[in-house]
C-alpha cells in the first residue's frame, strides 16, 4: 500500500508534501517502463531514444527505443562489475566498474562502435573500485572510485591505462556518493563525508566538511551559481525495532559559498538529484521495497511526492526534453521511469 508522505519541522512548516498524482494521460506523468534482471547503477543517454545502462551485476545494456526495452551488449561474468558508463557519443562509450578479486581493481572499457565491440580491460589502479567517469571532449576526462578520496584523470584520450593519473581529491581518504557534478567549464563538485571542488577540470581540489552535519551523497550544480546537494541513510534504532530511514537536500545559490539548511527532509534515502532549469528538479531515491521521486518548481525550497515507486530509483538523466530514472527492488529487478519535462513538441522525442 502507498503512503502519504507529510514531514514537518519541529516549528512546524512544511517540507515534503505528499501530491495527488498527476493524471496518466497527462503529458507530464512518469511512465512506467521496462523491467530487467540486472542492477542498473548508472544510465546514459545520446538522445530521448537511444541510451545505455551500467549493470552492477557485469553487463552494460542498450536501448534505442528511449528505455522501453534493452539488450546487453557487454556481459562480463564473475568478478567483473561495471558502476559507470558515458556515452560521449552514438559510437564512443567508456565504461568503469571493478574485477572484484583479493585485491580489486578498477577497471574500464571502450566502445567505438555503440557497443557492438569493445576494448580489453584498461586496469587504471590495482588498488581500487572504480565508480562513475566522466569526459569532457575527446581527450580529457576523470573517473572516480568508492573511497580512498581519490580518483584517476586524463588529458590524452583515456584509451590507455598509461593515459590515466591518480587524482587526490581529499588528502584525509573520505568517501563520495556516486553523482558528482561536472560542468562544461570545468568545474567539478563531489560530496561525501566532505565536500569537494575542483575549477580546473579535477587537476587540483580544495575540500571542506560535508553541507549536511551527517553527510552527503548526490551532488548537482546547474551552473556556477545553482547547486543541490543530497543524502541520507538508514538511522540507527534500538535492538528490535524497524529499520528507520532518512533523506535530506540542501541548496546553494551562489555557487557553494554558503547553503540552505535542509529543504527537503523525508524517509527516502537520496541518490539522485537533477535540474533542468534553475527552478525545476527532482530528487530521487530509498530501497529495495520504498521509494520514489520528488519535484519542485522553486528551486528546491519546497518539494512534492510525484511518484511512489515502491522502490528505490538510484540514477536518473536527461535526453530530449524527458527525463528517465532508474533503480532494483528487493529481487534484483531493475524497473525504469521516464517523464516529458518540456511537452512543447510534436512527437515525442524530436
Amino acid at each position: 500500500m502507498r503512503i502519504a508522505i507529510a514531514v514537518y519541522l519541529a516549528a512546524g512548516s512544511l517540507l515534503v508534501s505528499s501530491a495527488s498524482a498527476l493524471a496518466a494521460d497527462s503529458p507530464y506523468a512518469w511512465k512506467t517502463l521496462g523491467t530487467i534482471s540486472a542492477f542498473v547503477t548508472d544510465l546514459s543517454f545520446v538522445s530521448g531514444t537511444k541510451g545505455f545502462a551500467a549493470g552492477g551485476n557485469g553487463q552494460i545494456l542498450k536501448t534505442t527505443d528511449g528505455a522501453k526495452t534493452w539488450a546487453p551488449v557487454l556481459t562480463s561474468v564473475y568478478p567483473y562489475y561495471w558502476n559507470g558508463v558515458q556515452a560521449l557519443n552514438k559510437n564512443d562509450v567508456v565504461i568503469i566498474g571493478e574485477i572484484n578479486s583479493q585485491q580489486p581493481q578498477a577497471v574500464m572499457r571502450w566502445s567505438h562502435d555503440g557497443g557492438d565491440t569493445w576494448s580489453d580491460d584498461l586496469i587504471v589502479s590495482n588498488s581500487a573500485i572504480g565508480n562513475r567517469v566522466y569526459f569532457w571532449n575527446s581527450s580529457t576526462g576523470f573517473a572516480t572510485q568508492f573511497s580512498g578520496g581519490y580518483g584517476f584523470r586524463t588529458t590524452n584520450g583515456g584509451l590507455q591505462p598509461a593515459d590515466w593519473s591518480k587524482a587526490t581529491i581529499d588528502p584525509s581518504n573520505g568517501w563520495f556518493g556516486a553523482q558528482f557534478s561536472a560542468l562544461s567549464n570545468g568545474h567539478i563538485r563531489i560530496s561525501g563525508i566532505n565536500y569537494c571542488a575542483s575549477m580546473d577540470f579535477a587537476a587540483s581540489w580544495s575540500c571542506r566538511p560535508s553541507i549536511d552535519s551527517v553527510s552527503d551523497y548526490a551532488t548537482f550544480f546547474l551552473d556556477d551559481k545553482n547547486g543541490w546537494v543530497a543524502g541520507g541513510a538508514g538511522m540507527g534504532v534500538p535492538t528490535g525495532s524497524p529499520p528507520v530511514f532518512e533523506g535530506w537536500l540542501h541548496r546553494t545559490t551562489d555557487g557553494g559559498a554558503t547553503w540552505s539548511g535542509r529543504t527537503l527532509d523525508g524517509p527516502w534515502p537520496l541518490r539522485a538529484v537533477i535540474f533542468v532549469n534553475p527552478r525545476v528538479g527532482w530528487a530521487a531515491g530509498g530501497g529495495g521495497s520504498f521509494g520514489g521521486i520528488y519535484v519542485t518548481h522553486d528551486g528546491g525550497l519546497s518539494w512534492q511526492v510525484e511518484l511512489d515507486a515502491g522502490f528505490g530509483p538510484q540514477v536518473c538523466a536527461t535526453a530530449d526534453h524527458h527525463i528517465f530514472c532508474a533503480g532494483y527492488d528487493d529481487n534484483g529487478i531493475s524497473h525504469f521511469y521516464s517523464r516529458d519535462y518540456d511537452h512543447i513538441h510534436v512527437s515525442e522525442f524530436d
